[in-house]
């Protein structure tokens, strides 16, 4: 299974919430903390859609780290997914054999 984004492929609801995210990321949080800390009062349905999101996101970041896809304004966020994603990976939490074979080559 390819991990690369196919821009094609995803569907316009998403690209939407992503361009809104977005838009909230670059102006308008105060407090990325107090804001995620705010997100576990949301429903508990919805607090584990969330965290799916969360773990697509850590692990599209963590593959790009693994192929050396990121730049200094990244680079922290990326180490830290990859860090963090194999070693839910290496725990048997999530399983991707095609991250255990990036980190291998």
């Amino acid at each position: 299974m390819n991990t690369d984004i196919d821009f094609m492929n995803i569907a316009e609801g998403d690209k939407a919430f992503v361009a809104e995210f977005e838009n909230f990321v670059n102006g308008k949080v105060s407090s990325t903390e107090k804001t995620g800390m705010a997100m576990t009062t949301m429903h508990r349905y919805l607090q584990q859609q969330a965290f799916k999101v969360f773990l697509g996101y850590m692990k599209a970041l963590a593959h790009n780290y693994q192929r050396g896809r990121y730049d200094e304004r990244n680079e922290w966020a990326s180490r830290l997914a990859n860090e963090t994603y194999g070693h839910l990976v290496e725990a048997d939490l999530i399983y991707d054999p095609q991250y255990s074979d990036l980190k291998n080559k």
